[in-house]
């Protein structure tokens, strides 16, 4: 029996350095004196405000990983709890086409028990505000005054 290995060709993407945020580059600034041995671990921890064993920490990633160590793993994963965007722009056009004036409450509620979405009134209200669509507000009567 022969075997014949097919060649799998592995194509490598290239991956561009992450933008540092303003307190990444500071943490890095930090730590890269502390390699130089600028100053020791407690004074690092101090500076950055993290205990001593964060810093160790820190240094061995910065050590192992380059600058992009000092990158928070969870940075550009989205949350296990949010909700597709669809789902939110199909609330958002529900609400602008059909319901436009229903306060929202009485808004979700409905698209519950009608519509059959599963959020929930708070999660509906804030879907709402980051579309940029307020609720309308109940107007009070002014009393007149008799004289």
């Amino acid at each position: 029996m022969a075997f014949q290995l097919n060649e799998i060709h592995v194509v490598e993407e290239e991956v561009k350095p992450a933008k540092l945020t303003k307190e990444e580059k500071r943490k890095l600034k930090v730590i890269k004196r502390l390699i130089n041995e600028e100053f020791n671990g407690p004074h690092a921890a101090k500076l950055l405000k993290v205990s001593t064993r964060q810093i160790r920490n820190l240094k061995r990633q910065v050590i192992t990983e380059g600058d992009s160590g000092i990158i928070h793993k969870n940075k550009f994963n989205k949350p296990i709890n949010t909700y597709d965007e669809e789902i939110r722009v199909g609330i958002a056009r529900l609400y602008r086409k059909e319901y436009r004036g229903t306060n929202f409450t009485e808004f979700a509620k409905i698209i519950q028990e009608e519509k059959g979405y599963e959020q929930s009134r708070s999660t509906i209200y804030n879907i709402l505000r980051e579309q940029h669509i307020r609720s309308p507000q109940r107007k009070k009567n002014k009393r007149k005054k008799t004289v």
